[in-house]
């Protein structure tokens, strides 16, 4: 990047300097158009300050301060000896480079300078007997190549400082914004945290206590032990998923991760298809017989074992509560870039199966979009399917 300024420079010198070789050529290149030079002195020399205000001017904006005393005095030079029209030119864009790209002392500087300068040469006139005229003609001079010069760049130049303290203004009130959108969610987590902690685990750890006092009430038939043994570990699971995800909301996602991962080394995700025993045994103990297919990867991705686990459980609900006591089939095939998870069972009564008002399909396929595949529901023949497809990455799981 600090060789695009010098480049720039060594272009605009070069554009400026063939600019004074065909003025030169073409007999324009002195001051007032008379083609003769002072004390008849060789016109090359022109060429020869135009070359030296040149190379002045190649350090334009990495130094501008430099180039404005160097082109100062290579002018002083050529008013004696040439008077070109081309160093003045050059002057001018030295001029204002100054006013663009220096700095405020050395901007005030120019200004001191080129002010004694300027009355040093309406001096001179006046005192060479010149009339009103010639001092008009040299004030426009001064007025065209010099002072419009420095309040166009001074002009760029402020434009540039209120964009970049625009930038820098627009930068900051982003990042409150992201400060007050990040302290909003977190209020918000720990308001859903507090919410769980006081009415959903307080509901489960109530069924967990009453089915463990019920089981130790008295005798009980096998089944109706079954059941309540169930029902108690079931209760206890969910209580125990429960505290983790109040300790992620409440802990601004530092207790686990989104994907159903804990960051502390040792734990163990809950959420898994190597865990999808135990929701067969659920559904087994409501009377619901399960098979299962023995292809349960042990290397899925995160966030597709949580999403198939998810999935699983919603459509294992669904199942034992609209087709109670049918079977139940769960079919989990990997693929190198798919996992496909199909749970299927009989449909009792088609009224019961697609009865409206419940969220259970409209999550798994939401759940499904969000790990980037897709998650049908539906009748097919007379069979109730969820079918649900999953993407792996090229290193995903190996069957």
């Amino acid at each position: 990047m600090a060789d695009r300024p010098r480049s720039r420079d060594l272009c605009v010198c070069l554009a400026f300097g063939a600019l004074g070789v065909v003025l030169f050529v073409a007999d324009l290149n002195v001051v007032g158009g008379d083609s003769g030079t002072p004390f008849d002195l060789p016109r090359w020399l022109g060429l020869i300050t135009l070359a030296a205000a040149c190379g002045a001017q190649s350090v334009r904006s990495t130094s501008p301060g430099t180039a404005l005393a160097l082109c100062l005095a290579v002018v002083a030079i050529d008013t004696v000896v040439a008077q070109s029209l081309s160093v003045w030119l050059v002057l001018s864009d030295v001029v204002y480079a100054v006013a663009l790209y220096a700095g405020r002392r050395t901007v005030h500087t120019m200004y001191a300078v080129l002010g004694a300068f300027a009355v040093l040469a309406f001096a001179t006139v006046i005192a060479l007997g010149a009339g009103w005229q010639t001092v008009l003609l040299a004030g426009l001079w001064v007025l065209a190549l010099v002072i419009g010069p420095i309040g166009y760049g001074r002009a760029i130049a402020e434009h540039r400082v209120a964009a970049a303290a625009e930038r820098e203004r627009s930068a900051i009130l982003a990042q409150l914004a992201d400060r007050d959108r990040a302290d909003a969610v977190t209020e918000e987590r720990r308001r859903l945290a507090r919410d769980l902690h006081d009415i959903v685990a307080g509901h489960l750890s109530g069924i967990a206590l009453q089915s463990a006092a019920a089981l130790t009430a008295g005798p009980a038939s096998p089944a109706t032990a079954e059941v309540l043994a169930s029902v108690r570990a079931n209760s206890v699971a969910a209580l125990g998923e429960m505290r983790a995800l109040i300790d992620v909301l409440d802990g601004d996602g530092r207790a686990g991760t989104c994907d159903g991962t804990d960051d502390h080394e040792g734990s163990v995700r809950t959420a898994s298809l190597r865990r999808i025993d135990h929701l067969v045994t659920t559904a087994r103990t409501a009377g619901s017989p399960v098979s299962v297919t023995p292809q349960i990867p042990a290397d899925l991705p995160p966030a597709v074992d949580v999403c198939a686990y998810r999935i699983a459980a919603e459509a294992l609900t669904n199942a034992t509560r609209h087709a109670r006591r049918q079977p139940i089939s769960i079919e989990v095939v990997v693929a190198p870039r798919e996992l496909t998870l199909t749970v299927r069972n009989a449909v009792l009564d088609e009224a019961a199966s697609s009865t409206p008002g419940g969220h259970g399909v409209a999550n798994m396929a939401l759940r499904a979009r969000a790990a980037g595949g897709r998650c049908t529901a539906g009748r097919v023949g007379g069979d109730w399917v969820v079918a649900a497809s999953l993407p792996l990455p090229d290193s995903g799981a190996a069957a």
